[in-house]
């Protein structure tokens, strides 16, 4: 239900700019042939941020008959509905790999993990430069109607490297894997996969899932940088390519501080990272700031720095951003109240959501 400041502004943008509801449009990946030097045909897709590492695609690597024998095991498996970090929303997943280890998994699925990693991970060793490299965590996932069907743009924070495999023929769903390179729906671009298609990726990709139709059922593993970290449970990775100044390792670094996930819970550090990818210019970590600032996490609670953030992620078309700026010009916090800059921002975060796109941040500048 619209809250009063937003049927305001609703109505005030109206009078200067009709506002148009339009659906999200399907746009692919460009792909191309490469050379990484391992067998097979590998195919590099084109559209990726300046922070992210390329991704892949390998075509028909797994058998149809072993994908049938995978899915029909998938489909009886007990989902569960923790929280996903990515949006906190339940996640509908089961691990059948923990610790590079398969405990009791019945044949079809061990045998597609196996085949899975074997078709994939020599890439990732030779792509993304880590022979220690190996798998960590696999598990299944499930989207269908009333449950999940979507999992907004995130990087992966606990994965060196990570390879999904569509267990689903392609003619039972439409959407699926995407990639975002920015902040804004606009560029978003569905990655084509065919049956026995595995994807394959960084933790510098923004990516996500969207099955506008129809049901999905996906095997992924998470990399991890080598055996030690997988057994451990840490990610060493993030801490040395932040230092090196990589914006979505700091951005990350920040999140496993602000949330204690792989370091330990502390808001300080988790401000002093986030502010350093913020001002590398990455959208998700001038969002964090954004919110951060407001909520008084690792700092005093700061509107005015709040407002400085969120603008800057608004700029980039975050649509979460835009709605927050939004209530900030209207209620005047952080800046002088101004309603023609509320009704502006409002409208553009406005077309965004009428997108499908899923607003997040703190409740009370969203919804009360």
């Amino acid at each position: 239900m619209l809250q009063l400041w937003q049927v305001r502004l609703f109505l005030f943008s109206e009078a200067f700019n009709s506002l148009q509801v339009v659906s999200l449009e399907v746009s692919h990946v460009q792909l191309k042939p490469v050379s990484v030097g391992v067998s097979g045909v590998v195919m590099q897709g084109a559209e990726v941020s300046a922070t992210a590492k390329p991704f892949f695609v390998l075509p028909q690597r797994l058998s149809e008959d072993l994908l049938v024998s995978a899915l029909e095991e998938a489909q009886r498996l007990q989902m569960d509905d923790h929280e996903d970090e990515a949006d906190w929303l339940p996640a509908y997943e089961t691990y059948v790999m923990e610790k590079a280890t398969m405990d009791t998994l019945d044949q079809g699925l061990r045998s597609a993990v196996i085949a899975l990693e074997q078709a994939a991970l020599p890439l990732v060793q030779k792509a993304y430069d880590c022979p220690t490299c190996v798998s960590c965590t696999g598990f299944v996932r499930r989207y269908l109607p009333q449950e999940r069907m979507r999992v907004p743009p995130h990087f992966d924070i606990t994965a060196y490297a990570t390879i999904i495999l569509p267990l689903s023929p392609p003619q039972n769903y439409t959407g699926g894997f995407f990639v975002q390179p920015t902040a804004h729906v606009d560029s978003r671009r569905f990655v084509p996969l065919g049956l026995g298609d595995l994807v394959v990726h960084d933790f510098t990709l923004n990516h996500g899932i969207e099955v506008l139709h129809g049901g999905r059922y996906s095997l992924i593993l998470w990399i991890s940088e080598t055996l030690e970290a997988c057994h451990g449970s840490h990610t060493p990775w993030h801490a040395q390519r932040a230092r090196d100044g990589d914006a979505v390792a700091q951005h990350l670094l920040g999140m496993m501080f602000s949330h204690g996930n792989g370091a330990p819970q502390d808001d300080l550090r988790a401000l002093e990272w986030t502010l350093l990818a913020a001002t590398n210019g990455l959208a998700n970590a001038q969002f964090s700031a954004g919110t951060m600032y407001f909520e008084g996490k690792g700092a005093p609670e700061d509107y005015n720095r709040s407002f400085y953030w969120y603008e800057k992620a608004a700029e980039q078309g975050d649509a979460s951003a835009q709605i927050i700026v939004a209530r900030m010009y209207w209620e005047g916090l952080g800046s002088p109240a101004d309603s023609e800059l509320a009704a502006y921002w409002y409208r553009l975060g406005s077309l965004q959501a009428a997108k499908g796109v899923a607003l997040s941040g703190p409740q009370w500048l969203l919804y009360s």
